[in-house]
C-alpha cells in the first residue's frame, strides 16, 4: 500500500482527536480512511495468460475482518478444457476443517459458526452458498472457456479467532469428471466489533455538560472522538452506571441530586440520544458517601462507613428498582473511592493500596462480595477512576485511571475484574472532567 502525504496527516489528525478531549464544543468531524480495495475480477490478459484445467483465486488469500466492516469478495477465474461442454458445477472445498459426518446434527465446521457465504457466477446475482461435500456448492452454468466466480464472506467478531481456512475450488462436468482445479484460501482479521461488544465511556465536565466516548474496539486508540450528552448535568453529586454500556446504547445510570433524590435514566438503545428521561426513584440518598453499580444492583455506603446493597429486581418499574436495602458490613470508610469493575468492586484504602472483591455468586443479599483480594500499592497517584467494557486488548472488562497531570491510562483487566500491568496511555486532557463513568 502506498502511503501519501495527505493520507498520513489524516491518520495523524484522526489520532490527535481520539486521544485529546476538547476543551469545549463537540468532536470535529474527520475524513474517514478508504476502504480496503476488494480483487477485481480477472482481466482479459489474465484469462488469456491462465492453463487450461486450472483455476486461479484473484489476488491470492482474501483476507476477511471480523466485525462490522461488512463483507468482502474474492473471484475465482476457471479456465475449462476446449472439449468442455453442457452443464458444469463447482465446489468450494474447506480441507483443513472437521466437517461432520454425514447425519450428524451439526451441519458445519465450529469455525463457521460466525460467518456468511455467498457467491456468483459471471456476474450474476448472489445467492446463499449451500453447504454440501466439506465444502461449499457454487451455481451450476454452461460451459465456456473462460469462467469467473465470486465468493462473497461476510464475518463478525466472533469468527476473529478462526484460523486460515485453505483448500481448493474444483469445476465438475455432467460426468463428476473434475476439469478445473486451484488453490483457495481465506484469512480472517480481527476487525470493528460491532457495536454491541464496544464500550462507552461518559465524562462530565466542569460546567455540568456530560459526554460520551464510544469505544472503537481498537487497544491503540480505544476511543472516538467525543460527543455531547446534554447540559444541566451539575446538578447531581453522585453519578454512577448499572451495568456496562455499549456504542449500540444500552446501559442504564442512576444519579443523585443536590436533595438526595436518586433518578433512574435507562438507556434508549440509540447512542445518539443515549438515554430516555429520567424517572424519579426516591429521597434520602444524602445518606450516603459512595455509590457504586454492579452486576447484582447498587452499593452504598453511609457515613458510618456501612456498606449496604440494594438488589436489582428484574422487570420492576424504573421507580422501583431495587430490592429493599441489605447490610454487607462496616469498616468501608478505610477507602477513598468504590469503583465497579463489572461484579467486581474495586477499592482504594488510604495507603493507596488497591483491593479486588470479587461477586460472591450467592443469592444471600448481605454477602454479594468475596472477601477482598490485594492488588497492589501506588493509586493515590490517580485523581479519579472508572470501570469500563473492553477497550479492545482481550474479552474483560477494563480499568481506567487518571493522574494528576490529567494523563487517562488504560489497564487491562482479567477475567478475575483485576487491573493488570503494564498500563497503556490513553491521552491527555482529561482533567477538564470532574467525573468518569
Amino acid at each position: 500500500m502506498r502511503h501519501t502525504t495527505r493520507t498520513l496527516l489524516v491518520a495523524a489528525s484522526a489520532l490527535l482527536a481520539a486521544l485529546i478531549p476538547p476543551a469545549a464544543g463537540g468532536a470535529t468531524a474527520l475524513a474517514a480512511p478508504l476502504a480496503a480495495l476488494a480483487p477485481a475480477p480477472p482481466s482479459p490478459a489474465a484469462v488469456s495468460a491462465q492453463a487450461p484445467g486450472t483455476v486461479v483465486q484473484r489476488g491470492g488469500t482474501l483476507h476477511v475482518p471480523s466485525g462490522e466492516e461488512g463483507s468482502v469478495t474474492t473471484y475465482f477465474g476457471a479456465a475449462l478444457p476446449g472439449d468442455a461442454t453442457g452443464t458444469v458445477k463447482a465446489r468450494l472445498l474447506l480441507s483443513n476443517l472437521d466437517w461432520p459426518p454425514e447425519g450428524s446434527d451439526e451441519h458445519i465446521p465450529s469455525e463457521l459458526y460466525h460467518t456468511r457465504w455467498s457467491c456468483s457466477v459471471n456476474g450474476g446475482a448472489f445467492v446463499d452458498c449451500p453447504y454440501g461435500g466439506e465444502g461449499f456448492v457454487l451455481p451450476e452454468t454452461q460451459a465456456a472457456p473462460f469462467l469467473t466466480y465470486a465468493v462473497r464472506v461476510d464475518a463478525d467478531s466472533g469468527a476473529a479467532s478462526n484460523p486460515l481456512l485453505f483448500g481448493s475450488f474444483d469445476v465438475f462436468d455432467t460426468a463428476g469428471r473434475r476439469i478445473a482445479t486451484g488453490g483457495a484460501g481465506f484469512e480472517f482479521d480481527l476487525g470493528t466489533p460491532e457495536a454491541r461488544h464496544r464500550t462507552v465511556l461518559h465524562a462530565r465536565d466542569r460546567s455540568g455538560v456530560l459526554w460520551q466516548y464510544e469505544g472503537t474496539g481498537k487497544a491503540a486508540t480505544p476511543f472516538k472522538p467525543r460527543q455531547r450528552v446534554g447540559g444541566g448535568w451539575g446538578g447531581y453529586t453522585a453519578l454512577t452506571r448499572l451495568g456496562t454500556p455499549t456504542a449500540d446504547g444500552k446501559g442504564d445510570l442512576v444519579a443523585r441530586d443536590t436533595d438526595g433524590v436518586l433518578w433512574y435514566y435507562r438507556g434508549s438503545g440509540d447512542l445518539s440520544a443515549p438515554f430516555w428521561p429520567r424517572v424519579r426513584i426516591g429521597g434520602g440518598w444524602n445518606a450516603y458517601t459512595s455509590l457504586a453499580g454492579t452486576s447484582t444492583g447498587l452499593l452504598a455506603r453511609d457515613r458510618d462507613g456501612v456498606l449496604w446493597h440494594y438488589r436489582s429486581l428484574y422487570g420492576a418499574p424504573l421507580s422501583a428498582p431495587f430490592a429493599p436495602r441489605a447490610r454487607v458490613g462496616g469498616g468501608w470508610n478505610a477507602y477513598t473511592s468504590l469503583t465497579a469493575l463489572d461484579g467486581t468492586v474495586l477499592a482504594r484504602d488510604t495507603g493507596g493500596a488497591l483491593w479486588a472483591y470479587h461477586p460472591s455468586g450467592s443469592f444471600d443479599p448481605t454477602v454479594p462480595l468475596r472477601p477482598r483480594v490485594r492488588v497492589g500499592g501506588g493509586w493515590n497517584v490517580y485523581t479519579a477512576l472508572a470501570g469500563t467494557g473492553d477497550l479492545g486488548f482481550e474479552t474483560s472488562h477494563d480499568l481506567l485511571a487518571r493522574d494528576r497531570d490529567g494523563v487517562l491510562w488504560a489497564y487491562e483487566g482479567n477475567y478475575f475484574g483485576v487491573p493488570r500491568v503494564p498500563r497503556t496511555a490513553v491521552g491527555r486532557g482529561w482533567n477538564i472532567y470532574d467525573t468518569l463513568l
